[in-house]
């Protein structure tokens, strides 16, 4: 890794908080950047104070992970959507460019839909069903267009400090209240806790790999069958939660979501965490919170 900073931008969120710990743990010398509450500043959607920052730093190595992950307010307000979700990461690949800087960029995976538990490989055809998907996808061909650029596609799950319950939160409240709650049992998904994902980015971040990659669990699962993974780990039963179709959600939301991660085995000569060791993180992080 060049002694050159490391700028992570989202710095503040749950991915960006993995990753700032991840690095600083490696003795990289971390830069975190977003709205408040991290080292710097930053809104993305100024250009003209992310060009400032980026030309303050000249970091050897740009990771991205902002993003407007709520799918309905992306329905709502496309352009607000584009704003954050896409249009920085031209200006990240041209700055790059000009400073000679790796790009990482963290993406999704809401691009496929009516495969069921099917594990889709980085060339698989997508299918764009909301603006989310949309904009993650613009920006997935604007961060290639430096070469010395990667797209990270991934579903990440863990504990957030601050801001909306994330999944797994939700899980776990669920879980330890035995609260009613529908699980979703036909959307599949390969999520991976933040504490994988951040060690995995960085390994990407140290090879020479170039363009688009899966970083996920090896398994393909579905939402309902994550939650009862993580109450057995629990060890609590689940008496009132049910299944049910994830068509209730009022935004089309795509199903198949499953990632193959062959490739990012390959180039890091290691395997991905299965639905056990996904979950297991999840209830170590979490009851060392609570003690």
């Amino acid at each position: 890794m060049s002694e050159r900073p490391v700028l992570i931008l989202g710095a503040s969120g749950m991915a960006g908080r993995a990753l700032v710990v991840a690095g600083r743990q490696r003795g990289y010398s971390v830069v975190g950047a977003s709205r408040s509450g991290s080292d710097v500043e930053l809104d993305v959607q100024d250009a003209a104070q992310l060009q400032a920052v980026v030309a303050d730093l000249k970091p050897g190595l740009i990771i991205n992970t902002v993003a407007d992950v709520l799918v309905g307010r992306c329905e709502e307000d496309p352009g607000r959507s584009w704003r954050i979700n896409a249009r920085p990461v031209s200006f990240l690949a041209e700055l790059s460019r000009k400073y000679a800087s790796r790009l990482v960029h963290i993406s999704t995976d809401h691009y496929f839909s009516g495969a069921g538990d099917k594990k889709h490989k980085e060339d698989a055809e997508v299918v764009l069903l909301n603006e989310y998907a949309r904009t993650k996808f613009a920006a997935e061909a604007l961060a290639l267009t430096w070469s010395n650029a990667v797209v990270v596609r991934t579903n990440i799950v863990g504990l957030r400090s601050s801001g909306p319950e994330s999944f797994a939160e939700w899980c776990l409240d669920v879980i330890r209240n035995d609260r009613e709650a529908t699980l979703f049992d036909d959307q599949f998904v390969s999520c991976i806790d933040i504490w994988n994902f951040a060690e995995t980015v960085l390994d990407l971040s140290e090879s020479t790999f170039t363009g688009v990659v899966n970083v996920a669990s090896r398994d393909v699962f579905s939402k309902a069958d994550f939650a009862f993974a993580l109450a057995k780990t629990e060890g609590k039963p689940l008496t009132k939660a049910k299944v049910g179709s994830v068509s209730i959600q009022a935004t089309s939301r795509p199903d198949s979501l499953g990632l193959d991660v062959g490739l990012v085995e390959s180039i890091l000569q290691r395997k991905m965490p299965s639905l056990e060791d996904v979950v297991t993180a999840i209830h170590v992080h979490a009851k060392t919170a609570t003690n």
